[in-house]
């Protein structure tokens, strides 16, 4: 298989929320910090609706003229509503620019992309820390914004390229030798990654903890916001009842949507699976009796009664 230098994703969540009481907003709707970032910082969160479910889960920025969130493409009209029904006589909008933005991620360790990479605004550490940075890129003749994200580990970066100059951008890196993988790739690397996707690996009916994502994208310090009494209690309670682990499946490859049994009990479902050089790798949510690193669970494939053993990594 063909390694890719970077990856074409075509739709991605690009909100931006400006006015003078966008902080005091979104600080009031998402579980991390949000006031303390400076220009050019961002923070990986959760956006929450009144219960503590997860309405979103993107990476935070501070632009010039606005706070700007990035992350899977889906929620952003959920996102947008959110932020409009809980603004009253506050100044603070919300813009869905998912229509503008096409988006290139650079994997940290990208050789082949390290042109593209050399010319980020953003320092080079792959080193995990907060606040994430965000800044401007230029590329020939072509220019735009980057953030560091974890998508595909730490020291991911995220180019977003206006949508009217993306093929012409696509193909001009294509002919300097640097392949661009498509949005299926990009999923295999994630998945190799252990990094969940919202709308794919977890949804509104999930609380932030079940992602797994407790140290970077909550703060427990922060003050209210909507739904942190319920976030707040669970932490107090110690531990979920499920939630997110990376599954090694040996010598096959089940679908997404697999039940892991223990027994006779359902302990798991696989959300996310890619091929690897021995069977596969998924990332899937487990119950609490399968938490830890080398618990097993069983699983069978629909068409021919198979089984298989997948172990928690």
């Amino acid at each position: 298989m063909t390694t890719s230098n970077l990856y074409r994703i075509d739709r991605l969540c690009v909100v931006d929320v400006g006015g003078k009481d966008a902080d005091k907003i979104v600080h009031n709707l998402t579980t991390n910090e949000v006031k303390p970032l400076r220009r050019g910082e961002g923070r990986e969160t959760f956006v929450t609706d009144v219960r503590g479910k997860t309405l979103a889960h993107l990476c935070l920025f501070r632009r010039p003229e606005q706070l700007r969130m990035i992350g899977p493409a889906g929620p952003s009209d959920a996102i947008a509503s959110h932020i409009d029904r809980y603004t009253i006589l506050e100044d603070a909008t919300a813009t869905i620019q998912d229509d503008d933005w096409v988006g290139f991620i650079l994997p940290p360790d990208s050789d082949g992309a390290a042109q593209i990479q050399g010319v980020c605004d953003l320092p080079e550490s792959h080193a995990s820390a907060d606040p994430l940075p965000c800044g401007e890129w230029q590329w020939k003749d072509f220019t735009g914004s980057v953030y560091r994200t974890r998508w595909l580990g730490e020291g991911t970066n995220v180019l977003l390229v206006d949508r009217k100059a993306a093929d012409a951008f696509t193909e001009s890196i294509r002919a300097s030798g640097v392949h661009v993988g498509d949005e299926t790739e990009f999923h295999a690397a994630r998945i190799l990654a252990g990094f969940p996707w919202h709308g794919v690996d977890l949804n509104e009916a999930n609380l932030p903890q079940e992602a797994d994502r407790d140290a970077l994208a909550i703060s427990f310090t922060k003050g209210c916001y909507l739904g942190q009494e319920t976030v707040a209690r669970l932490d107090a309670l110690g531990q979920v009842q499920k939630k997110l682990v990376r599954w090694r499946i040996h010598e096959t490859v089940p679908p997404a949507g697999t039940e892991l049994k223990s027994g006779e009990k359902v302990v798991g479902r696989l959300t996310s699976v890619t091929a690897d050089a021995t069977g596969a790798v998924a990332i899937g949510m487990a119950r609490r009796s399968h938490f830890d690193p080398g618990s097993t669970a069983e699983g069978k494939l629909s068409d021919d009664d198979q089984t298989f053993t997948a172990t928690v990594l």
